[in-house]
Order: C-alpha cells, then sequence, then structure tokens
C-alpha cells in the first residue's frame, strides 16, 4: 500500500510540475476544440516510438498543445464536442515503465490534478467508441506527416491519408465517418497567449545567435554538415532545447527548392563540399521549452556575393522589406504577396544584370514562386488560413531561384493590430551587411 501512495504521489509531483498555474488555459485550450468540432469526436494520439538516436524524446505537437503532457508515450486525447468533455486514455506500461514510471495514470486524482474530465485506461477506449459508434459520428483527425505505412487496397481507399490506428477504428465501427482537420487544429493553435510569446522570444533570441555563428561558419572547402553541427551546438549553448528542426545548410543546387526536401529522406542529408560562388540557403531554428524558431538568409560561401548575385540579392531584400512593411492584423498572405511583387516591380527598370532581370520578370508571377510562404510558427509550423490575427507568431519567408540558383529569406514576427513586432532583430539583411558580418 505504501509502494502504491509513492508511485501516486510521483504521478501527482509530475502533473504539477507540467500543469501548475496553467491548467486554466490548458482547459480553455480543450474547451475551445470542442467548439470547434461540435458535432463530433476530436482525436490526437501521443507520440507512439521511441527514437533511440534523438536527443529526447518529442511530443506531438497538438497532443502537447492540448495537455500540456510532454513525456506522455502512446496515450490518446478525445475532445468530445457534443459533451463538451475530454478523455485521457493512457497505456499503463508504455515502454521502458520498469524503469521510469509513466507520466500520467488512470486515476481520478491525477484526473483532477490534470484538469481533463476523464483519465482512464486505454482498455477502456473500445466502450467510449462503441457508445458513440451507435449513431453517425464524426472522428477528426490529424494527417500524419510519414509515408503511408500501407498501400490503400488494404486500409480502405476513402481513409488512405488516416493513421493506421485510426483506420483500424473506421474498420471496427462503419458508422464513424472520417474528416482531417489539420489546419482547423492549426488555427486552434495559431493565437498564442501570453506565457507562449515568452517561449517563443526566447527560441528566436536563440536562434539569432546561431544563425550568426552558422553565417560565419560558411566557406569554401566546408561541409554542410559542419555547419550544421555548429549550428546545433549553439542552440544547446544559448540555453536552447538544441534544434527545433535540423538545420538547413544547403549549397548551390541544394538551395533550389525543392531539393531541400529530398534532405528529410537521405542519410547524409544531401551533404557537400560547399564550392566558391555557390549560394547557401541557412535555415535555423532553436527550441526552447517546446516552442520553435525559424530564421534564415541566404549567403554566399566565398564571403562574397557575385556582381549580379549582389544586386538580385538586395531587390530581394527590398521586396522582402516592403513585403514586412505590411504586417498587420487583418491582412491576408495575398495582399502580403502583391505588396512584395510590386516592389519587385519597381526595380525593373533600374536592374542592370541580366541575372535581377530576370529574376523580377519570373518572381512577380505567382506561379513561378511556388513555395513562397507566410507560416504560423509555434509548437509547429502551421498553415495561415485566412487574415493575419493579433497575437499569432509568424514566419515571413519568401522562397524563389533562378538560373539554377537559390534566394531565400526569413524572419519571425509578432503580428499585432497595427503592425507586426520583429522577434529575430539582429541578423543582417543586404549583401553589403551579410559580408561584413562573415568576415
Amino acid at each position: 500500500m505504501r509502494t502504491n501512495l509513492c508511485i501516486l504521489a510521483l504521478f501527482l509531483a509530475a502533473a504539477g510540475d507540467v500543469f501548475g498555474a496553467d491548467k486554466d488555459e490548458l482547459r480553455e485550450r480543450r474547451q475551445r476544440g470542442a467548439v470547434t468540432f461540435h458535432d463530433g469526436i476530436l482525436l490526437l494520439h501521443a507520440k507512439s516510438v521511441v527514437d533511440g538516436t534523438a536527443d529526447g524524446f518529442r511530443q506531438d505537437a497538438a497532443f502537447y498543445y492540448f495537455t500540456g503532457l510532454e513525456n506522455t508515450l502512446g496515450a490518446l486525447l478525445a475532445i468530445d464536442g457534443r459533451s463538451g468533455e475530454s478523455w485521457l486514455f493512457v497505456n499503463p506500461q508504455p515502454p521502458f515503465s520498469k524503469i521510469q514510471p509513466p507520466e500520467v495514470s488512470a486515476n481520478p486524482a491525477v484526473s483532477k490534478q490534470l484538469g481533463i474530465e476523464h483519465v482512464v485506461d486505454w482498455s477502456e477506449l473500445e466502450s467510449f467508441l462503441a457508445q458513440r459508434a451507435s449513431s453517425a459520428t464524426t472522428l477528426y483527425y490529424q494527417a500524419s506527416v510519414d509515408a503511408e505505412e500501407l498501400p490503400p487496397n488494404i486500409t480502405g481507399e476513402k481513409n488512405h491519408e488516416a493513421p493506421l490506428w485510426l483506420t483500424t477504428i473506421a474498420a471496427k465501427w462503419p458508422s464513424f465517418h472520417l474528416e482531417e482537420v489539420g489546419r482547423s487544429v492549426s488555427a486552434l493553435m495559431g493565437v498564442q497567449s501570453p506565457r507562449e510569446i515568452v517561449a517563443l522570444r526566447a527560441a528566436a533570441r536563440a536562434t539569432v545567435s546561431a544563425v550568426m555563428i552558422g553565417m560565419r561558419a560558411i566557406r569554401p572547402g566546408v561541409s554542410q554538415r559542419s555547419v550544421e553541427a555548429a549550428v546545433e551546438n549553439t542552440c544547446w549553448n544559448a540555453g536552447a532545447h538544441g534544434s527545433s528542426f535540423w538545420p538547413w545548410v544547403m549549397a548551390g543546387e541544394n538551395s533550389v527548392f525543392p531539393r531541400p526536401f529530398a534532405s528529410l529522406i537521405r542519410y547524409d542529408h544531401l551533404n557537400v563540399v560547399m564550392r566558391p560562388g555557390d549560394l547557401v540557403r541557412l535555415d535555423v531554428g532553436c527550441e526552447w521549452e517546446h516552442y520553435q524558431g525559424d530564421l534564415g538568409r541566404t549567403v554566399p560561401v566565398s564571403g562574397k556575393y557575385s556582381d549580379d548575385q549582389r544586386e538580385t540579392w538586395n531587390i530581394f531584400v527590398a521586396a522582402y522589406q516592403a513585403g514586412v512593411k505590411s504586417l498587420r492584423e487583418g491582412i491576408t498572405v495575398d495582399q502580403v504577396f502583391d505588396t512584395w511583387r510590386a516592389e519587385l516591380l519597381r526595380h525593373r527598370e533600374s536592374a542592370k544584370s541580366a541575372l535581377a532581370q530576370h529574376a523580377i520578370d519570373s518572381w512577380s508571377q505567382r506561379e513561378n514562386v511556388r513555395y513562397w510562404q507566410l507560416h504560423t510558427i509555434n509548437l509547429d509550423a502551421g498553415h495561415v488560413g485566412g487574415p493575419l490575427r493579433a497575437e499569432t507568431t509568424i514566419a515571413f519567408e519568401p522562397i524563389a531561384s533562378i538560373d539554377g540558383q537559390g534566394f531565400y529569406l526569413e524572419d519571425m514576427f509578432l503580428i499585432t493590430k497595427d503592425g507586426a513586432e520583429l522577434l529575430t532583430p539582429g541578423v543582417p539583411y543586404t549583401a553589403e551587411e551579410i559580408e561584413a558580418a562573415m568576415r
């Protein structure tokens, strides 16, 4: 009996550390989720796989947002829109439970401590679903970013985007309708609380340090990997929890989108030795209390841009800064692009080099800059699905290429009612400023 009480005390203490004064905020998040998905059930799965090569366990962003549980493995959160209540189904024996007790247990006292109405053993998931399957009900979910684990002719053609655990539920209870709502969940996460903004400011500060170190590490004959390692080390030294994504130090043709995406499925991460004359996409983020930084510049390997690269880059910067001035609550992504495009075209008559002229003509057409974007940045990078909202943190990230050369620029901003606060000051913009910083 004494042993059981000690274990329960450990669970409660852990939960108190995670929630504390934030319990009401987390409850409010789940209530917003219930209102948004009022006619069904939002199902969010904690990470179920332990990555033995990672620097630590990384919880699913949405699951963490609604629960605050950073170390819970394999649990499933159900936000029932019809009742307005939430259910947390926990695995009593996740991997390594014999040497490390689970973060939470199925116990009424734990339920009260967490502010979640029902914290139960995951064996009760079957009865929960069976009761709700008696009538047509929508199960809302986020599509997995992982590759499909089975072909659609096995998992079901209509549910091929759903994770395997959810297609199993749909097969057992055909009355359930599955609907992917990743963008809606991202919108719920989009506006930050004061506590979230504090963490994002810290992530941004650390990321600035990492970008500056990465910029100075770039030079001919150096591998992309060595710069990535310097960036990662700087995040830790700045007090962050490592990098929020593995750095992209992509030189030459590697910097031209969509090629950087190929690094995610390559053992070598597209590693090359950097060559004089090439441009580098330096894209960096440090993580602070789960919140992500995201920042970068286009950097010359030689420490100096060629004449045509310099002119093209400075025009790119001018268009970027015009777009920044338009950022505020209520503006749309298309309106920001129109401002960016107008500034590009303003330089058309004065552009001297063929590269700059070609770039302006190409980039002023939206279809030629498919990866140009604004995205939210908080626990994860998310979609901007309408006019910008105050207290949203975004990354403004124009991405373009011309004649086999990639151009990219990114900062973090906090949107306000009448403008945008730069969260990543101190990083150079123009060719001359970047060249000076690299010396």
